[in-house]
């Protein structure tokens, strides 16, 4: 196992000069996500030193867009590259650890040419026709797994936001499918698309067939005199609720931030989108709260 200490200050070629052959590194992205597919690449990077067009080159994670983009191309230009996927029916299917080897492996045979060795970021290995050796933070110490990583990461990347054209309530043009807030209201207000993951909570919970709870609420402006007299709660992840009215509108968020749980207003407008900041209950956004219960809520909200 690494520890963060021994990592180098940048990846390098020390792990695939171990090994004689050809090397490839792998690594993949969107195993956390609650739509799309998970993605992995495999690169082998030329022979010889480091190459210059790859300096700063790291963790995918370390790295602005901007520059996972730029590294993209340049890794394309000098580095042989294979990109493999798992859908999300294979995700809900095989389960993601397993849906994310068999992508792992599609990369491997996506290669002009088999290598020799696989250095694969993480603990697992997927069953490759090589020498296989999982290395614990390999993105951050091996230059062909870096590689990999910023590979895998633009792909998904492109895919999520092409996406988020067609299915435009769920934030993915920047969240690319993770569990943002705004990812969990396009859920309450749109419900699922053949694009989330079925087998991932909140999905399986607010949206198994016994679940009847989220039909009854409603995303709409509210016209009338606001009432913060029966407000109800809804969980959504372990520091984020749903707040609705007793009509079942909904009204804002509770919401943990920094270790403190705070009220965020929400309104709808024309076209029936969400606003943070705005909405009958405006005055009290970013109020704290003093825990994620009705009754608490309530009494923020009745204050003069």
């Amino acid at each position: 196992m690494t520890s963060r200490s021994s990592l180098p200050r940048w990846p390098t070629l020390n792990l695939e000069r171990r090994s004689d052959g050809r090397v490839c590194g792998i690594d993949e992205a969107g195993c956390a996500p609650l739509a799309g597919p998970v993605v992995a690449a495999a690169v082998v990077l030329p022979p010889g030193p480091k190459p210059t067009a790859l300096r700063g080159l790291t963790d995918s994670k370390l790295l602005s867009a901007e520059k996972r983009e730029d590294f993209f191309r340049r890794i394309q230009d000098i580095a042989q590259v294979g990109v493999g996927m798992a859908s999300v029916e294979e995700i809900d299917t095989l389960n993601i650890h397993h849906a994310d080897l068999l992508a792992m492996k599609r990369a491997f045979e996506a290669l002009p040419a088999s290598p020799d060795h696989a250095l694969v970021d993480g603990r697992s290995k997927p069953a490759l026709g090589c020498n296989v050796e999982a290395i614990v933070k390999g993105d951050r110490r091996s230059l062909s797994i870096a590689a990999a990583s910023v590979v895998a990461k633009v792909t998904r990347d492109r895919m999520m936001r092409e996406l988020a054209g067609r299915f435009p309530d769920y934030g993915w043009h920047t969240n690319v499918g993770y569990g943002t807030d705004a990812h969990y209201l396009g859920l309450l207000r749109k419900g699922p698309t053949e694009h989330h993951r079925r087998s991932f909570a909140p999905v399986n919970t607010i949206f198994s067939p016994m679940a009847t709870a989220w039909q009854r609420f409603r995303f709409e402006p509210v016209q009338d005199a606001a009432s913060a007299d029966g407000l109800d709660l809804f969980f959504l992840r372990n520091d984020l609720y749903a707040v609705f009215d007793r009509r079942g509108r909904h009204i804002g968020l509770v919401k943990n931030l920094r270790g403190c749980w705070t009220f965020r207003a929400i309104g709808y407008h024309d076209g029936g989108k969400p606003e943070t900041g705005t909405g009958p209950f405006s005055r009290y956004d970013g109020m704290r709260v003093e825990a994620p219960q009705a009754q608490m809520v309530i009494r923020l909200l009745s204050t003069g």
